[in-house]
């Protein structure tokens, strides 16, 4: 919801001065381009305003179990040591900061707005329809039904358009995206009057006029908190008549474009404002109608415009990579249709806690791992990769704490030290996959940890010289054949001298290409929507010959 919210106006933004610019020049360019070019031009924008943010149908697997249980889908909670349990026992997370909270009351006045347009504009048309079905009549002499087959016959149109009178029409009026009928006021007509009525209403009935203005009125409803949305819909309003008019008088002489510009000062005179967005309109105000005037007289031939579309076309994509690249480290995308979940994701190091995390760190570690946190809220699933190492998953919610206690869920249980045997190999995978079900909210108490643990099998071999403090001038000497106990303080960085800090892991010698990995997040919200983040771990030597890990989320 958040990462929607923030694209969303980001969007809205970049486009902003797209649509501002096109606008203030669109005049100099009617005179190079002509009205039908400009027209679709607009098309663009209306469609980039529309597509980022079109609803997607997806269904999700979602575990419906009725307790607030989280299932892992691989074995990777085979137990923990006693140590282990007490450390994390003695940890304090805070819940999920409530941000979240506030993108849920801005979605939900964008939502309020969405729906408030919508309806406004809803009662509007509604109103005016039900005005014309009062009081409209067919029109059936036979003089007007030759003068529309004729219309209908120049403009290769087919099937039957109800032509109707009202003595409340304001102008002539094409209404009904599914039902189409051309409404006229209820007046005396010349039959050139009528067949240049009912050529420009086709005009718009052929060109589906009407449908383009459902773009609009959609994007105007997205957008609703934009002015130069609104900016947007008026002058594609004028460009609609502009290049009706323009596709009415192609093929004419002077002498009958100027008749058509009497009959559109003729209706001028008698207009009354009655339309609506999912309306054609006839006139356009005082100075809309100078300009259509000026176009409609005006018989050179001007360009299509296709240029301009592909600017327009180019720009919007651009806009759109805009977006995604001013995005926060720590603002997941979504990868296909419309996110419902806030995220976020931070890493930490040995010593730090959630309230010192961030989306990089780097910090020396004997043993190279890495913890990090996924919190949010809607969150249905959550599936980690890594390429060369491993995963483990920790969970400390309240309706899985039983189970570290519970003798039955570990392998090997100690009776004399009442604690689990721990088998790094069950506990860890390359692969965690985690399912919630619709009343879970305790994303807080898990969280998730990378392990070196190729590189550790690495460093064990030849007798466990690749630590630092064994084969680096140990201060005692070690015998050939060490016992185990020997083995394991030096692994632990105790070589019998007393100093403590070694058994560091050298990296010499070990391959380039296993010292970094790469970790995929991939994160699916409750309507099936998934998002992925990754990121970039590296094992590296510092001067003092401990081993470091950096790390950090890729943008």
């Amino acid at each position: 919801m958040k990462d929607f919210m923030i694209m969303l106006i980001t969007y809205s933004a970049a486009l902003s001065p797209v649509i501002l610019s096109y606008a203030a020049l669109t005049s100099l360019l009617s005179k190079r381009y002509s009205a039908k070019g400009l027209y679709y031009s607009w098309l663009v924008i209306v469609i980039g305003l529309i597509v980022p943010y079109r609803p997607q149908i997806c269904a999700g697997i979602i575990n419906s179990s009725n307790n607030n249980k989280i299932i892992p889908e691989n074995n990777i909670f085979p137990g923990f040591s006693a140590v282990s349990i007490s450390h994390l026992n003695n940890k304090v997370f805070p819940r999920f900061p409530l941000q979240g909270k506030w993108w849920t009351f801005i979605f939900a006045v964008w939502l309020c707005g969405i729906m408030f347009f919508l309806s406004y504009q809803c009662f509007k048309h509604l109103r005016l329809v039900k005005a014309f079905n009062r009081w409209s009549k067919e029109i059936k002499n036979e003089k007007t039904a030759s003068i529309l087959k004729k219309v209908m016959r120049d403009l290769a149109l087919s099937g039957k358009i109800k032509l109707l009178s009202c003595p409340y029409a304001g102008s002539p009026v094409l209404i009904g995206l599914f039902n189409p009928r051309i409404i006229i006021p209820e007046q005396d007509y010349t039959d050139d009057e009528l067949y240049f009525i009912l050529r420009h209403e086709l005009v718009h009935y052929k060109r589906r006029d009407l449908w383009y203005k459902s773009l609009i009125l959609l994007a105007t409803a997205i957008h609703w908190f934009n002015p130069a949305v609104y900016i947007m819909a008026k002058i594609v309003g004028m460009q609609c008549e502009l290049s009706c008019d323009e596709y009415v008088v192609s093929g004419m002489d002077a002498a009958t474009r100027y008749r058509y510009c009497e009959t559109l000062i003729g209706i001028f005179k008698k207009q009354t404002l009655m339309s609506t967005a999912l309306t054609t309109n006839f006139y356009g105000g005082k100075n809309g109608m100078k300009r259509r005037i000026l176009s409609i007289m005006n018989e050179g031939k001007r360009k299509i415009g296709l240029f301009i579309a592909g600017i327009l076309l180019a720009v919007v994509i651009g806009a759109g990579f805009y977006c995604k690249a001013v995005n926060p480290a720590d603002t997941l995308t979504p990868s296909s249709g419309k996110f419902n979940a806030a995220v976020s994701i931070k890493m930490a190091g040995m010593e730090n806690t959630r309230e010192n995390t961030g989306t990089s760190v780097r910090y020396v570690d004997p043993r190279p791992s890495l913890e990090f946190y996924i919190e949010g809220e809607n969150i249905a699933k959550i599936d980690i990769s890594c390429e060369n190492e491993y995963l483990a998953a920790i969970d400390w919610t309240k309706t899985q704490h039983r189970k570290y206690w519970d003798v039955n869920y570990y392998q090997t249980f100690d009776e004399e030290t009442q604690a689990s045997v721990f088998y790094p190999d069950k506990y860890f995978d390359k692969t965690i996959s985690l399912s919630f079900n619709e009343d879970f909210t305790d994303y807080q108490n898990i969280w998730y940890r990378w392990h070196a643990l190729n590189l550790y099998e690495w460093a064990l071999e030849n007798n466990y010289s690749r630590f630092f403090g064994y084969g680096s001038g140990q201060k005692i000497k070690m015998p050939d054949n060490p016992t185990e106990d020997q083995k394991l303080m030096l692994a632990a960085g105790n070589d019998g001298s007393g100093l403590t800090g070694l058994g560091h892991i050298q990296l010499s010698g070990y391959p380039d290409e296993l010292t970094k990995d790469r970790i995929t997040v991939k994160i699916t919200d409750r309507t099936g929507n998934t998002i992925t983040k990754l990121i970039n771990v590296k094992i590296s030597n510092n001067e003092f010959n401990e081993t470091v890990v950096t790390a950090y989320l890729e943008n």
